[in-house]
């Protein structure tokens, strides 16, 4: 039995024009507001594509980050 190689995440080529926040749809729900997208990646997997959205919002239960503390 031969082994199958892993399909590689290859990222989605768009329009070099195209904004991807232009793509997204702000009236579908669940989506967040416009102004707080930080980044859209799309990948494509067989014939299978995902779009990740990086935002700046933080949900209530997310504990924030303990700043390091200085060396004396």
């Amino acid at each position: 039995m031969a082994a199958r190689k892993p399909q590689k995440k290859s990222k989605r080529s768009s329009s070099k024009n195209e904004d991807p926040k232009s793509a997204l749809d702000p009236q579908r729900v669940g989506m967040p507001a416009l102004d707080s997208i930080t980044g859209v990646d799309e990948y494509q997997r067989g014939k299978q594509r995902y779009r990740i959205i990086h935002t700046n919002e933080v949900d209530e239960y997310e504990v924030a980050p303990k700043k390091k503390k200085r060396s004396k």
